[in-house]
């Protein structure tokens, strides 16, 4: 029997709270295999004929939440970069708060200051 990482409980509470607020909604988990691109954000939201990528860190005790955010890995970052740069909504979010913000009103925990530079090079 597998053990429910605390990570999965934050994923877990981020759907619910969507669906809450959305009930037309869809959420997608996206679940990392090997004929899948690596670094696809933990989370796919349609919400009003938008799309919206959330990837989901646990902050851990004591460490702050940009630290938490800044586990995202470089893949998961530049890919971030990427669906931002097609016109998709997509963040590192923390907290179901912090998932209906970026829904709501598009809000940025991660800056395009730590995301990779996509503007001069093809990726």
């Amino acid at each position: 029997m597998s053990r429910t990482t605390p990570e999965s409980l934050v994923v877990a509470a981020i759907v619910k709270a969507i669906y809450a607020q959305y009930p037309d909604a869809h959420v997608v988990k996206i679940h990392g295999s090997l004929y899948q691109a690596s670094g696809f954000p933990d989370l796919l939201a349609f919400v009003n004929g938008r799309a919206y990528g959330l990837e989901v860190k646990r902050q851990r005790n004591g460490e702050s939440a940009q630290r938490a955010r800044n586990r995202s890995t470089p893949l998961q970052k530049l890919t971030i970069a990427k669906l931002r740069k097609a016109g998709i909504t997509a963040d590192t979010v923390l907290s179901p708060s912090e998932a209906l913000a970026v829904i709501q009103g598009g809000h940025k925990f991660l800056d395009n200051s730590d995301l990779p530079n996509l503007l001069t090079s093809e990726q």
